[in-house]
């Protein structure tokens, strides 16, 4: 009897801060809402020295922290919203502590990408930014699966940003533009060179 009056008493509370929250958010969007936000996931570790908590629980509960945030950012009406989660100097900590959030990672983003979660209730796309090559392969499979999923969904964008740093992200565009002139180059080449050859025949003939 107490473990039912209990859950009602829970469900009661859920209800009235949800109706405490819609009020708050009508309010707030009376006013101009950024159409995007971004969160840095810091912290995590030093929270679960100061709580006491578990190897990993730190960062499960800041995993839940950003849900809730998540959720009230498209309830507020923001379309996108991107999140630095592991950037490349983390690969630095210790390989145990590494392989723990690769594992975490995982599992998180599986669980985004399951039909009642609050990616696929909201219709938000997901996007992952960074070199996805320096991930462990089960990450980075998860990684493409929640891509190709959530492919469909267009009511908001969520971007996570993965094995990231601002060097190696201009590395990455000089790369890139070189590629693309240098394809360029080869193109002008293919056409140019046929042409000289025309060319110089023809002063021959």
């Amino acid at each position: 009897m107490e473990g039912v009056n209990g859950k009602s008493v829970g469900h009661l509370f859920e209800n009235i801060s949800s109706f405490v929250r819609q009020c708050i958010f009508s309010v707030l969007n009376v006013g101009p809402v950024p159409s995007h936000i971004a969160f840095i996931m810091d912290g995590n570790r030093r929270y679960s020295k100061k709580q006491n908590l578990l190897d990993g629980d730190g960062h499960r509960a800041g995993f839940s922290a950003l849900i809730n945030m998540l959720k009230y950012c498209y309830e507020l009406g923001v379309k996108y919203t991107t999140v630095y989660a592991f950037s490349i100097d983390n690969f630095k900590r210790r390989p145990g502590e590494v392989a723990s959030l690769m594992k975490l990672m995982q599992e998180k983003i599986d669980e985004l990408t399951q039909e009642e979660s609050i990616v696929n209730r909201l219709g938000i796309r997901i996007y992952f930014q960074g070199n996805l090559k320096l991930l462990s392969d089960c990450v980075r499979s998860a990684a493409e699966r929640a891509m190709v999923k959530t492919s469909g969904n267009s009511r908001a964008v969520l971007s996570i940003c993965v094995a990231y740093t601002s060097t190696d992200e201009i590395v990455h565009a000089v790369q890139e533009s070189c590629e693309e002139i240098w394809d360029d180059i080869r193109k002008r080449e293919f056409v140019l060179i046929p042409t000289l050859l025309y060319g110089l025949l023809e002063q021959l003939g």
